[in-house]
């Protein structure tokens, strides 16, 4: 009895497990549909910066080429980067992707989810290594759509209603446009303007004058075409060139020393104006005027008489014999100076020798000296100068010895006595 309950529970167990295997089976099939052959594929993973996600979530869809090769794995917020989404693609696919390939956030349908679709970049980019990032960017929504289409229906109905007005007023006869319509005057001048230009393009036609040979003749469209062609070369020449005229368009210090020369012409125009100075005494008094009239007349009487006289001056214009003497001077100082360098005499050490300076340096820093120390009132000689009461008494002193010298001389007894014995 204990076998046979044994042995229907060990069957039991045996069909669960059949039965949950098979239900797992389901479940997978169901779950991983169309991809089971993909499920222990090898995947890699690299980044894709965006600035607007869009509403991406993790686990939407990866295409290349319309294949699903991957899914989002992680959506990171970056303070410099904006979004950057992990992708994680199959390891097959990664050689298709190339470093200047581009993400785009797409949507399945109208309202459907969101999905990533890689584009494979130039054929002559270096393939994307693994972890490495590509930049996004983010399509237009249907939404975005929408929103322009509101704005610009908006604008439209705003358009429709100042046409609204404007039709109004042209019904009222307001405005200019109402007159141009309604009113008679205006399309009876428009009529006669236009029939007078027929009638001027006529004679225009009919005539030989410059208009019709403007028209009708190509030569002068030939020079300017010459002229043309001769100022582009002339540009060339210009842009490759470094001259004075390439410095003068692209320098523009000219320009800034042209202009701070115009403000210091009118800094002095103004300061002419204003101030009595010389020159505008020379430009409205007329005195000196009519002294240098005067001193003109002056010198033309002097050259009258120069030419005519026999004076000093006209022999010093005509006589040779000054300029010949002068001629002779030179020559001999250039045989003194010929000399001098020749020689080695006083005269070439007062040039050349160095200690003759030095030496007369010292003597004028030691002259110099004594005159400061005079100036300033030190010694004998400083005190001499700068002492009055000291030069009076000198001054009386030398008075006295003078009288008394005279006295000597004319009264010798009272001061010399002689005696033989």
């Amino acid at each position: 009895m204990f076998d046979m309950k044994k042995r229907l529970a060990w069957s039991k167990l045996k069909v669960g497990v059949v039965i949950s295997l098979a239900l797992l089976t389901v479940l997978g099939a169901v779950f991983f549909a169309g991809n089971i052959e993909n499920l222990f594929s090898r995947k890699v993973e690299i980044k894709v910066k965006f600035q607007d996600v869009k509403g991406l979530r993790q686990g939407n869809p990866v295409w290349l080429f319309g294949t699903e090769i991957g899914s989002v794995k992680k959506i990171q917020l970056g303070r410099d980067l904006g979004a950057v989404v992990t992708l994680s693609i199959y390891r097959s696919a990664l050689r298709f992707i190339k470093k200047d390939s581009e993400a785009s956030i797409l949507t399945m349908g109208l309202l459907g989810d969101k999905y990533v679709e890689l584009n494979t970049g130039t054929p002559g980019a270096p393939s994307i290594r693994r972890g490495e990032m590509i930049k996004g960017r983010t399509q237009v929504e249907f939404s975005d759509i929408i929103q322009t289409t509101a704005i610009a229906v908006g604008k439209m109905g705003d358009f429709m209603v100042k046409l609204e007005d404007l039709l109004g007023k042209i019904e009222k006869g307001e405005g200019t446009v109402a007159k141009l319509l309604t009113d008679r005057a205006v399309y009876d001048n428009l009529n006669r303007a236009t029939q007078t230009l027929h009638a001027v393009l006529q004679n225009i036609e009919n005539s030989h004058g410059t208009i019709k040979m403007l028209i009708e003749d190509p030569t002068l469209y030939n020079r300017v075409v010459t002229a043309t062609s001769s100022m582009e070369e002339f540009t060339k020449q210009l842009n490759e060139s470094s001259g004075t005229l390439k410095k003068l368009v692209e320098d523009p210090s000219l320009y800034n020393k042209m202009l701070a020369v115009t403000s210091s012409l009118e800094e002095f125009s103004r300061n002419l104006d204003t101030k009595p100075g010389t020159l505008k005494r020379l430009m409205e008094d007329p005195s000196l005027y009519d002294r240098t009239l005067a001193a003109v007349s002056s010198v033309e009487e002097l050259s009258k008489k120069l030419n005519e006289g026999p004076g000093t001056l006209n022999r010093l214009i005509e006589d040779p014999s000054l300029y010949d003497k002068t001629v002779g001077a030179v020559s001999r100082l250039e045989g003194f100076g010929k000399k001098l360098d020749e020689s080695s005499g006083t005269l070439r050490k007062l040039v050349e020798d160095k200690e003759l300076y030095e030496n007369l340096n010292k003597s004028a820093q030691r002259l110099f000296s004594i005159l400061e120390r005079v100036e300033q009132g030190k010694g004998v000689a400083g005190t001499l100068i700068k002492d009055e009461e000291l030069a009076k008494e000198l001054k009386e002193t030398i008075a006295e010895l003078r009288e008394l010298t005279k006295d000597i001389k004319e009264h010798p007894k009272r001061y010399f006595k002689f005696s033989v014995f």
